[in-house]
């Protein structure tokens, strides 16, 4: 239940985390976690409605914006703010409890909240309120929107918006001219939950407002409604805003309504004195597969930013034209940064072009980097070239277990018509990941030679390893493997006698270890 108890989340959470948080250290203690678990066990009522704001009114600033966050179930943008461990461990419980209906009877509660003129007991209101389905809610929000108080008419918009009511389409519209910087923003973005074409036009005055951070909300809201005429405005003010927040979210916005001709303002940005501006025109472009922008991102490899180099490297992995591949394995060769050599060995498996295999050979031979090696590992297994079976050889050798999988993986991946003398000899590795792997990689082969390999892989004390085993064995068309399946019938193991059964009757589960990288960096929506 949001109880009593509740309130002690607010102070709780300085006590336990937040103050850790803004010295950058991680919490030590559980303090949290009982309040947590109180949290997510009950009903949202008036009282506890009422106490949840009693202890927001004395809270200060940082506790606030943290139980704000919990609300949200949102903990910042690519890792700007870190939650303390134990409201991170769950914050999903947290967020289920917070984010639940309130009861009728809290309603009248939190409107009045949207009305206090404490700062934190009108964001928790608003972000509470939001999500009571119930009758009367709106006109309430609609009449504090008319409100004569700012904070109040803000906070009504947040609540609105959140709550996506199709009714505060024309008084967001008219609140893009209040007085009030801050309710024209709050207007702004709501207009940008509402998913309605008649707010493009009003949008698009309001990228002309004189205050940085309406334009900016302005543009992102244009993003969300994916109307395709707002690309002309949009960049318009990327190319000319004064203010990077602003430039940076029409590049945003432009990424997302994915359409073809916002492509030379995107590639123009990639000139900006700006490096957020320009890493999100990267961005942007690598999320319409952009044609023609390969050019434009190739020079960006060479960019001052680290973060602007890996982006640019994302872009041309995404847009797939194998002209970028020699500018990408040059990255890969020589970028003094681990995380551009990363991506650019991930981009070079996307690419797929045959003439990469000298650049990620050379990688997973030499990178002192071992997730730089396994995403070589992983993108020599893309490519149909029989040379790239040579150095993933080699790599089933290397000090790295992620590595040594990741080759034996892709040697399968890539099928040669002989299994590798060092594949068998993978299937005794010390990582059973490793031997899995291995063992599935000789099933994918199916060369008659590694039976006994196989067959000795059945012992393993890895019921993974076994599984495999057994599924490489049922894809090997031979006496051997048959009798080595025919013998597994007498495992000491039930499931693998089960396994043993299917597999001779080809219907065994094709393990599939199927490791992939995590390819996509892409700008957090606010």
């Amino acid at each position: 239940m949001l109880n009593t108890t509740v309130p002690a989340l607010l102070t709780g959470m300085l006590i336990a985390g937040v103050g850790s948080v803004v010295a950058g250290a991680r919490p030590a203690g559980e303090g949290t976690r009982p309040l947590v678990s109180a949290l997510a066990s009950g009903a949202t009522d008036a009282g506890s409605a009422r106490a949840v704001l009693a202890a927001a009114r004395n809270a200060p600033p940082e506790i606030c914006a943290l139980a704000v966050r919990a609300v949200q179930g949102h903990w910042g943008r690519w890792g700007e703010f870190d939650p303390p461990a134990d409201i991170a461990d769950s914050s999903a419980a947290v967020h289920w409890a917070l984010r639940n209906a309130p009861e009728p009877d809290a309603v009248p509660v939190l409107l009045a909240g949207i009305a206090d003129p404490n700062d934190c007991v009108r964001a928790i209101s608003a972000r509470l309120v939001a999500h009571a389905e119930l009758h009367g809610v709106t006109t309430g929000l609609l009449e504090a929107l008319r409100s004569g108080t700012v904070g109040t008419r803000s906070a009504a918009a947040l609540a609105l918006g959140l709550a996506e009511a199709p009714a505060a389409l024309a008084p967001f519209i008219a609140h893009l001219t209040d007085q009030a910087p801050e309710v024209r923003m709050m207007a702004a973005w709501g207009l940008g939950t509402l998913d309605q074409g008649s707010a493009v036009a009003p949008l698009t005055r309001a990228l002309k407002d004189d205050v940085a951070r309406v334009r900016s909300a302005a543009a992102r809201a244009l993003g969300r409604l994916d109307d395709s005429s707002a690309v002309t405005a949009l960049a318009r003010v990327l190319r000319s805003d004064p203010d990077e927040s602003v430039r940076v979210a029409a590049a945003e916005s432009l990424g997302r309504l994915e359409e073809q001709s916002a492509v030379p303002a995107l590639v123009d940005a990639l000139g900006d004195r700006s490096a957020e501006v320009r890493r999100v025109s990267a961005w942007a472009l690598g999320n319409l597969d952009a044609k023609g922008a390969t050019a434009g991102l190739s020079r960006a490899l060479d960019d001052t930013s680290t973060d602007v180099r890996e982006m640019a490297v994302w872009a041309l992995g995404q847009g797939g034209e194998r002209s970028a591949a020699t500018a990408v394995a040059r990255r890969l060769q020589g970028d003094a940064a681990i995380e551009v050599r990363r991506r650019a060995a991930w981009a070079l498996g996307q690419l797929g072009a045959d003439e990469s295999v000298p650049a990620l050979g050379g990688a997973l031979r030499s990178d002192k980097d071992a997730e730089v090696r396994r995403e070589a590992a992983w993108a020599l297994g893309q490519l149909d070239a029989k040379a790239a079976v040579a150095p993933l050889v080699q790599a089933l050798r290397d000090s790295a277990a992620d590595v040594r999988g990741m080759a034996a993986w892709a040697i399968g991946t890539l099928g040669p018509e002989q299994a590798p003398a060092a594949l068998f000899d993978a299937v005794k590795d010390p990582e059973p990941g490793v031997r899995e792997k291995a063992a599935w990689a000789l099933g994918t082969i199916a060369d008659a030679a590694a039976v006994p390999a196989l067959k000795s892989a059945l012992g393993d004390a890895s019921g993974d390893v076994r599984k495999a085993a057994l599924w490489a064995l049922s894809q090997i068309d031979s006496d051997a493997a048959r009798d080595a399946l025919v013998a597994a019938l007498q495992s000491r193991s039930a499931e693998d006698r089960a396994r043993a059964a299917r597999a001779l009757g080809r219907g065994g589960v094709n393990p599939w270890p199927w490791p992939w990288p995590q390819p996509e960096p892409r700008p957090f929506p606010d």
